[in-house]
Parts: structure tokens; sequence; C-alpha cells
């Protein structure tokens, strides 16, 4: 699948928005990317995907049973909370993990064959959101099971609040690509600090267990209102409005410095490589 990238030979000088624009345009070829990408993980298994989605469960409702008699919570509201949470978690973070090898485990491609760079940051955000469209069979049976009131028309906001992490998804692995390829070592740096962001983040605790100053943490990270513009949905809520503004601006600033170090970079990635 990976041949088919220099089907079209392109000149090597490239501005980012030729790149970014024209990778976009190939909507033949990174929806196709992701999906091989996920058949290729679960290949010669009996369930394939569903492997991720058993796991899931198995988890949330491991951690719910403890989680919901460690904070005082019902198990009808807790397991809820973890589960959206943890959907909406395990697709940011692997996409940032993710993105710091995209251009690294793709060497021989980037020496071999002249090709749109941003092809493989699209492929990779588009194989996540497949992978948590899995995942949301947990969540929706656990809704219909335990609570099936949260099921409410704010549910539809879950479309454009995954438009809007993927729209991050994109700018962030081709920034941390680009770093991660250069500087080896912010590889294992996003990998730490991945590991203590789920913990500071309230995934598995309500954020209500907090109050005073402590929750200006809360706010100050923008991984809790990444998560919460999808959490809330799962759960039939609204976001509020800091949590859209917060992701939006995310998009706005971390585009405008996406493009700028990749127009001037992106030349580079083939030799870093």
């Amino acid at each position: 699948m990976l041949e088919a990238l220099a089907d079209r030979p392109l000149p090597l000088r490239k501005s980012a928005w030729r790149d970014l624009l024209d990778g976009a345009r190939r909507i033949e070829l990174w929806p196709r990317l992701g999906w091989q990408e996920v058949k290729h993980r679960y290949q010669r298994t009996a369930l394939g995907p569903f492997w991720s989605v058993i796991s899931l469960a198995v988890f949330v409702v491991t951690i719910g049973a403890v989680g919901a008699g460690l904070w005082k919570q019902d198990l009808d509201t807790y397991l809820p909370y973890l589960t959206a949470g943890m959907v909406a978690w395990t697709m940011i973070s692997t996409t940032l993990t993710e993105a710091c090898a995209v251009f690294i485990t793709s060497a021989g491609l980037l020496r071999s064959a002249q090709c749109d760079f941003s092809l493989l940051a699209y492929a990779l955000v588009w194989r996540n959101l497949l992978v948590l469209l899995h995942h949301l069979s947990v969540c929706l049976l656990l809704m219909l099971v335990l609570a099936p009131h949260l099921l409410t028309p704010a549910t539809l906001l879950l479309i454009p609040s995954l438009i809007l992490l993927a729209v991050n998804g994109v700018w962030l692995t081709l920034l941390l690509g680009m770093a991660c390829l250069r500087f080896r070592d912010i590889q294992q740096l996003v990998a730490s600090i991945m590991q203590i962001a789920m913990f500071v983040t309230p995934i598995f605790w309500p954020i209500d267990q907090l109050a005073g100053g402590r929750l200006l943490v809360v706010h100050l990270n923008p991984l809790y209102h990444c998560v919460e513009i999808a959490r809330a949905p799962m759960l039939g809520t609204v976001p509020t409005q800091a949590n859209y503004i917060v992701v939006i601006a995310l998009a706005i600033v971390g585009w405008l410095v996406t493009i700028c170090v990749f127009g001037r970079y992106r030349d580079r990635i083939p030799y870093w490589s």
C-alpha cells in the first residue's frame, strides 16, 4: 500500500501549504493507509480490532468497580464517566505518542520516494479515529445498560468535537514528527509526559473532587479540555464555552507554528530520516 505514495512523482521542494493541500486532496489514499495499518496490527487474529474493544471494556469495568468506591461515586454514574474519558483519552494519547514516530518508522519511504509528507499525518489521525469508533461501542453499550438517559441530542456534538480533535491531531503529528525525527530524545520525553498527564488529568477521578486553587491546575491543562469536548457529549451534556475556546485556540496557534516550521524544514525531512 505504501508504494502508492510514489505513484505520482512530486518535486521535493514544495511549500507547506501545497504539501498540506495536495495531501488532503488524495482522499483515495490516506484513508486506505489508515485502515490498512489497523488491519495490519491485528493480522491473523480472530477478532481483529475488536481486541482493543475487549481490552477497554475489561479495563473500565475493573477500574470502575474500584474507582466508584474510592471516589465514593454511584457505579451507574462513575462507570459511564470513566468509559467516556478513557475513550477520548485513548484517542488523544495514542495520536500523540504515535506522532513522535510517524516519520521515523517511514524512513525508508522518505528516502526512496518523493511524496506529500502530510499524507502520513492524515493517515495516522484517521487510523486513530477508526479505533475510537470501535471504542465507542463500549461506551454505547454501557449507556444503554446503566444510563440510557445520558443519550440526549447533545450527544450529536460529538461529531464537531471529533473534527476539532482531528484538526489538532494533524498539526501535532507533523510538528512532533519533525521534532522527534531531528531530536530522538523528544520521543521518550513525550512518552513520559503522557504517563504523568494521564493521572493529573481528570479521567479516573471526577473534577468535583478538587476545590479552590487546585481547580486552576485542571483548567490550565489543555489535555483536559481536549478530553472534555469529547467526553461531555458522550455523557449527554454540552461542553463548556471554555472547553471550546481552549481547543480552538490550540488549533489556531498550533497550525500557525506548524506551517512556519513545516515550511522551513520540510525539505530536510528525508535527510533527517
